[in-house]
């Protein structure tokens, strides 16, 4: 799967990112699982690396610790017990078992595995058993856009691999819908942190730009995104009637929750930049322009 660094290599890329080394060995060990779910041919234009990891392909500075996420759609979905045995894995340095997939709403479209749990034969570095799991969402719902193929990017040099492998992530512009649903809806700051990058690594000004967003597809994924949303959970999302109904929630101060703010991870070398002041600019001022209605201010 990937070249197992040894630990003089972890620690060193757990000093040089501040990034403990518990967490960058789970970190190491949800990389293998994507490639693993690749190799099973999980994944397709249907079947896509969602949130922070799959932010991660265009250069995120935030480290998420302990969540994959995966969405799909019914028709290409296995179901839960095959989708148990696809995250299982198993070779001579690691051991990755899976909890039984349990569902996270009332309708049955998004499950969660937790933990799976895993046995880093690699590496002394995590002696301590309840370090050594994680969380995969998958979500059943299906996709507003196709996926796109980019190579699975890591924040942190370990020579896993010569060449980086490739797999299919959220299209970007789906996923701003999701993160401006989780942001407007239920005010995690992990979203509103994910949309400042976006905007950061989207702006028409900025070079290199990371990632190319068209302002009409992006309130098109938003409006799908939305009616499926209002569909399946009315009362949450009966605030918001339209786009322009979030858009005008997004263009408000953040009040970003302070304790959500602290829990937030940035690699070392990007947590001077990355801060309150510089997300709510990036989203209010990049992002909510491209998600106006043309001719509404």
């Amino acid at each position: 799967m990937i070249e197992y660094p040894d630990d003089d290599v972890i620690g060193k890329g757990s000093r040089r990112h501040a990034i403990p080394e518990t967490v960058l060995v789970r970190d190491l060990v949800r990389v293998v699982e994507v490639m693993n779910l690749e190799r099973q041919g999980f994944f397709g234009k249907e079947s896509v690396l969602a949130g922070s990891m799959a932010l991660r392909c265009f250069k995120s500075p935030r480290f998420t610790v302990y969540d994959a996420d995966f969405s799909t759609t019914e028709n290409a979905a296995r179901r839960p017990e095959e989708m148990r045995r696809m995250l299982a894995y198993e070779d001579d340095d690691l051991v990755i078992a899976p909890d039984p997939l349990t569902p996270h709403d009332a309708h049955g479209t998004a499950w969660k595995s937790e933990p799976i749990r895993f046995d880093p034969v690699f590496t002394s570095l995590v002696p301590n058993r309840d370090d050594r799991s994680f969380k995969a969402d998958i979500s059943f719902r299906g996709l507003v856009c196709e996926g796109i193929e980019c190579e699975l990017l890591v924040p942190y040099e370990m020579g896993l691999w010569s060449r980086p492998p490739t797999v299919w992530i959220m299209n970007p512009h789906e996923v701003v819908a999701e993160k401006v649903l989780g942001w407007c809806v239920n005010r995690l700051v992990k979203h509103y942190a994910d949309l400042a990058f976006i905007g950061v690594a989207s702006n028409p000004s900025g070079r290199p730009r990371l990632i190319e967003l068209d302002g009409m597809k992006l309130r098109e994924a938003l409006a799908n995104k939305l009616e499926a949303m209002r569909g399946l959970q009315p009362a949450r999302y009966a605030a918001f009637g339209s786009v322009d109904d979030l858009v005008d929630d997004l263009d408000r101060a953040a009040n970003l929750n302070q304790a959500q703010w602290q829990a937030i991870v940035y690699l070392r070398e990007h947590r001077d930049r990355f801060k309150p002041d510089l997300l709510e600019g990036a989203v209010r001022e990049i992002l909510v322009p491209m998600l106006r209605a043309p001719g509404r201010a």
